[in-house]
């Protein structure tokens, strides 16, 4: 076959696209027609669908998680999903123009199909079938995948039905009627094993893609500053009376992005390493994200938290939840997500940032010595959300590494481009109740490569604040 893996990615990535395209045209048909028939021509309330409009038609496509009745980003309307899917499909058409060498506005160069190739769609095609009739959805993905690739046409027509009875069937699979997030969270995960297994692996793999990508070389052309979501803090807002604080809680929190739909850690804990939390102090103590958080196509949170018990048969299910957001469209600004299960409520506080880069803060110790006695407060806040602070670490001793190097919890962050990155490092006789003894704090003009480096003072001690900048790709 001619074309290359990411060649075949990326035309399996467009069939979608295309897909959730005609069944836009769809619902925006069947809104027009049912307002002409109401005759009222006022404004409808919005049906949800996977794309976050529509109606119960896009069932084969639905994204079972577009189900949730939450606050801000939960729902778009169909023009600006259509406008957002027209954007991403003009992304990757123009990576395929890129791979594939042909000249720009000619679209999708057909393949002929070799002797070679007719040969490999049947064989495909009959694993394909085979894994479809013993609902094997993982191996039928696959086999599927590579159908396509061969350029059989009659490939998206059968894979369309197959994903389309395949979305029935899931939606008829027994419910628990007490947990409606956690039966969400079950469905989105076999929607994701369906969709993106093929191309991206195993549901718990990480992100492989690394920070700082393109803060020490030149970034593509089509690279600039884009929409991205910072991540404030994860809180256990209330849990149900039979659990009772204090909790010892572990378990993960990751977002999905469209850069490569993995898991990007903004929190985890195993269990024998669990947070303890109660009623004053419930927010839990995040090492993530890993990179920034892309919102192209929609980003995905995954909260699956536990209680430990005294044995492992005795843990409860805390929390399972898959959480969604879209692109606003609108300036930077702060918003909540608060989602409730059957044993708790979780509130994600998140930062939807326009136009923005990378952040990766790092922080060492160059002379002198941290207040002995005293905890340490390291944390960064952008001129554009000033109230809200990012805990990059919160310690009652300095974790100091031999060079120096103070080891962060956390250290990537989002900052508009034309924006302002303030880090302090204060000296605390309490880190939890925030009691500053001393501290410093230097202001950081965004760039969009290369270091910036300042030094701070606490005490005697003097620590190097280093940013690393970053574009990130709106598409690997």
């Amino acid at each position: 076959m001619a074309e290359t893996q990411e060649e075949i990615d990326s035309y399996i990535e467009l069939y979608w696209a295309d897909r959730m395209e005609a069944f836009l045209e769809e619902e925006e048909a069947e809104e027009e027609a049912e307002r002409r028939e109401s005759g009222s021509g006022g404004e409808m309330k919005k049906r949800k669908t996977a794309a976050g409009v529509g109606s119960k038609k896009a069932a084969a496509a639905a994204d079972p998680v577009e189900e949730s009745d939450n606050e801000e980003g939960a729902v778009e309307s169909i023009s600006q999903a259509k406008s957002n899917l027209s954007r991403r499909k003009k992304i990757i058409n123009a990576k395929i123009v890129k791979l594939v060498g042909v000249k720009s506005g000619e679209g999708r160069k057909p393949k002929t199909m070799t002797e070679d190739d007719v040969a490999a769609a049947a064989v495909y095609r009959a694993k394909g079938e085979e894994a479809y009739r013993i609902q094997d959805r993982k191996a039928e993905l696959d086999a599927v995948i590579k159908w396509i690739a061969t350029g059989d046409p009659e490939a998206i027509e059968v894979s369309d039905q197959w994903m389309a009875e395949n979305v029935e069937a899931m939606k008829l699979e027994p419910k628990d009627p007490t947990d409606w997030p956690a039966e969400r969270a079950k469905d989105y995960r076999e929607f994701w094993d369906l969709l993106w297994a093929g191309s991206f692996g195993k549901w718990e793999d990480i992100t492989l893609i690394q920070p700082m990508r393109y803060t020490d070389e030149k970034p593509p052309q089509d690279v600039y500053p884009v929409r991205t979501l910072q991540v404030f803090s994860v809180k256990v807002a209330a849990i149900a009376e039979e659990l009772g604080w204090p909790l010892d809680v572990f378990g993960i929190v990751a977002a999905r992005d469209s850069l490569d739909h993995n898991r990007n850690i903004i929190f985890r804990r195993q269990r024998d390493n669990c947070q303890t939390i109660d009623s004053e102090n419930r927010c839990l103590t995040l090492t993530g994200p890993t990179r920034a958080i892309v919102v192209v196509d929609p980003v995905y949170f995954e909260v699956d938290l536990q209680v430990k018990g005294r044995t492992e048969s005795e843990d409860r299910a805390l929390s399972y939840l898959v959480v969604n957001y879209r692109e606003s469209g609108c300036e930077s600004h702060m918003f909540k997500r608060v989602d409730t299960s059957k044993l708790s409520t979780v509130e994600l506080t998140l930062g939807d940032m326009a136009e923005s880069v990378e952040a990766t803060i790092s922080v060492k110790v160059v002379d002198g010595e941290w207040p002995e006695g005293f905890g340490c407060l390291i944390s960064a806040r952008t001129a554009s959300i000033s109230d809200m602070e990012i805990k990059l670490l919160a310690f009652d001793k300095l974790p100091v590494a031999a060079d120096g190097t103070i080891q962060l919890s956390r250290c990537v962050l989002s900052v508009e481009a034309d924006g302002m990155l303030r880090v302090s490092v204060m000296a605390m006789a309490n880190c939890l109740e925030d009691q500053t003894v001393e501290g410093d704090s230097k202001a950081f003009k965004a760039r969009e490569a290369s270091r910036s480096t300042r030094m701070l003072q606490v005490c005697s001690c003097k620590l190097e604040v280093t940013i690393a900048w970053s574009l990130v790709p709106a598409m690997v």
